[in-house]
């Protein structure tokens, strides 16, 4: 169990360079590199921001900021 340990952690030490030598060797994998982070960093974002919406409103009193319902005519 240390042994795999060891080597995930290594490998994540690793890995900045491993993405850096795969971008330099061709632009399209640059470019593929830098779409895949951009995706995976807007969801982490939109992710983020929905979750941290979803916390402030388990603390916030009902009714709170909202106007009243209107009355139908």
């Amino acid at each position: 169990m240390q042994g795999l340990l060891s080597q995930l952690v290594q490998s994540i030490l690793d890995a900045p360079g491993e993405f850096v030598t795969i971008a330099m060797s061709d632009p399209l994998s640059a470019v593929l590199i830098v779409v895949g982070a951009l995706l995976v960093g807007v969801a982490s974002a939109v992710f983020g921001y929905l979750s941290l919406g979803a916390v402030v409103s388990l603390f916030m009193r009902p009714g709170s900021g909202r106007s009243p319902p209107r009355a139908e005519r």
